[in-house]
Order: C-alpha cells, then structure tokens, then sequence
C-alpha cells in the first residue's frame, strides 16, 4: 500500500559542534504540572514518583530558560539537536496556509517541512522513509474535536497541553506494527510530493525498523497566530542523566535538567524537538507543557493559535545493540496495548473536564 513515506538522499557533513560553555540566567519562573506525567508512569512502570511534585500534588515553580540564548552557542541548528534535542528554525512559508485545513497543510506546509528533514533534521544521512502524521491546532479557546464530530477534511483541535507530557511513548508498543498502525491511521500525505522519491509502505518501514534501522519521532510546533507567541508559550524539558540510559529506566537529574522556552515565536520559524529516538545517544522523549508567561500588570496577550505535527523519520544506519532503545529486551510497561489506551482516554477526559 502507498503511504506519505518518500525515499531520498542526502550530502554528508562531519563539522564538528563548537563549544558553548556560557552562564544561563533564568528568563521567567512557572508552574510545572508533573501530576499526568507521575499518573502514566506510576501505571505503566510501577515508578511511583518519576518526577517530584510537592506532597498534595500541586504544580512546582520551576526555573525557565531562554532556548534561544542556548542555541547561540552552537555552530548550526543541527549541532544544537545533537546534544539537546530541540532547536528553533527559521521557516518562511512560501505560500499562506490555511491551517483548518487538512488540505492546505498537505499541499502548502508539508513541503516545507520536507525541506526542514533533508537540510536539518537529517543532513548528512541516509533518511530511508519519513512520514507527517496527527496533525493538531491548538489554542486557549480550542476544544477537542471528536471523531466524526468534524468534517474529515478539517484539521484536529485541541486546547492547550497544560501538563507535563510526551506525545507517545514508543518503547511501550508491544511491536512496531501496533506503533505504526496508529501512524498510518493518522498520516498526513502531500499531494505535491517530489515525485522522483519512491512512496514506501508501511510494510517496508517495519521491516527495516524489525532489521534494526534506526528510527525517531519528531515534533514540529509552530505559531499559526497573528502575532508573536507570547500567551500560553510552549516550554520544553531538557532532559539530562547521570548516566547512559534514558526514560523509562531512569529518573532524570533535575539538577543538571533544565526547563526552555524560545520567547516570541513568530509565525516564520518552527520550534523542532526529539519525542523519541532509538539511538540512546541522541537527547529525545522530551517532556513539554504549555505555562502560564508573565505579563506586567494589566498586560493582556492575544490568545494562542498553534499548530504541531509530527514526523516518523527512519535512517539508514544501524543501531549498535548497547544503544538500542527498542531491543527486544527493553522495560516493557506493565499495561497491555489496550489497558494503556483505556487509561490515556481516562486521563484526556479528566484533563478535559479540569479545563472546563
């Protein structure tokens, strides 16, 4: 079967990343919300508090840094993901997007963020198949749309993501193929696709995923509003561990972890960051919510419109076995498939009910 999975090439580039020790001031603080976060784990891995929260449960004020600042240290955008994960790109669009529309974001944005994949997100490598799936609008006054409550050729709502989450946690699928359905179920194809890349099926993509090719998932959130994004901004957690390992097996250092915006966020540029990535070595399962900004007394802000996507990205490089964060032997979590999306409906409806 055909899918938005393209085929392609690209130049190899072995600079080497510069060096960015530098002070970090904090720009803002605000209240993190690891209950949802503590809730999933404590279900699924029997870790009964994998980040701290104070004892009644209530959001921590935490220290948020200037990712903009963080990026000025680095070479290149690309030096920037490779050790932390996430970056901020300049994007211009070529062509107005209408981003209600399933369509438009098909035919006017996807494009673009091809280029974003070969130019950034994986210059220099093999890039086997990518493929842009669940699609979502997002803002203060969004609700949930609802399956069949909307015309199929509408782009999904949502309200703004207020607690601390990671948008799929790859290594709990029982096996690719589960993980993959709900990929393809949600893919977004372009109908103006280079037409010399060869569309790979799904098939094809678990087969070399099951051969041992590595695989990521990227999000790319943007600002779709009519000015810069300063209500509700997305913050993002940069994960940091006391040793070669990574979530679930381990808690991480919330000394050395630190909490980044990217102030502003224009309409022309696209916040990227690693929700998962089979190779250990690269920084991924980013922990992200949207917080509360601060504004001077009797500041009001335009409410929030963004938009995020994700990209399923296989490589053609193999992963070594000690790097391998979807071995066969890795923590499973104690649900099923089936108890895991029970309990993930229960939590999306009780943070449904808090927002009202």
């Amino acid at each position: 079967g055909s899918s938005s999975c393209y085929y392609l090439m690209t130049e190899e580039n072995n600079e080497i990343a510069d060096n960015h020790d530098f002070h970090e001031n904090a720009i803002q603080k605000a209240n993190i919300d690891y209950s949802a976060a503590n809730e999933y784990i404590r279900a699924h891995y029997n870790q009964s508090q994998y980040f701290h929260q104070t004892k009644n449960g209530l959001p921590l004020m935490e220290q948020i840094y200037d990712g903009r600042i963080l990026q000025s240290g680095y070479r290149d955008e690309r030096a920037m993901l490779d050790e932390n994960g996430l970056a901020i790109i300049r994007s211009p669009l070529s062509a107005s997007v209408k981003w209600n529309e399933l369509e438009s974001v098909q035919d006017c944005y996807v494009p673009e963020l091809e280029k974003i994949l070969r130019d950034t997100i994986c210059p220099g490598t093999k890039l086997l198949a990518y493929c842009f799936w669940n699609p979502m609008v997002r803002g203060d006054t969004y609700e949930i749309s609802r399956d069949g409550s909307q015309n199929m050729m509408s782009t999904p709502t949502a309200n703004i993501a207020s607690q601390v989450h990671i948008d799929t946690d790859v290594g709990a699928y029982n096996n690719i193929d589960d993980f993959l359905g709900i990929v393809e179920k949600n893919q977004v194809v372009s109908s103006k696709a280079d037409n010399h890349h060869h569309r790979s099926s799904f098939n094809e993509i678990s087969d070399a995923i099951i051969g041992g090719k590595r695989f990521a998932v990227v999000n790319f959130w943007r600002n779709v509003g009519d000015s810069p994004a300063l209500s509700s901004p997305l913050a993002i957690l940069l994960t940091r561990y006391d040793e070669h390992v990574a979530f679930p097996d381990a808690q991480p250092n919330m000394e050395k972890s630190k909490w980044y915006s990217f102030p502003a966020a224009a309409s022309d540029e696209v916040i990227v960051f690693y929700q998962y990535d089979r190779n250990l070595f690269q920084p991924s399962d980013l922990w992200h919510c949207a917080i509360q900004a601060q504004a001077r007394d009797g500041e009001e802000f335009p409410p929030r419109k963004s938009f995020d996507i994700r990209a399923l990205v296989v490589l053609d490089e193999a992963v070594p076995e000690q790097l391998d964060r979807f071995r066969t032997n890795r923590t499973r979590p104690f649900l099923s498939f089936e108890e895991s999306g029970c309990f993930c409906d229960e939590q999306a409806a009780i943070r449904e009910q808090d927002i009202h």
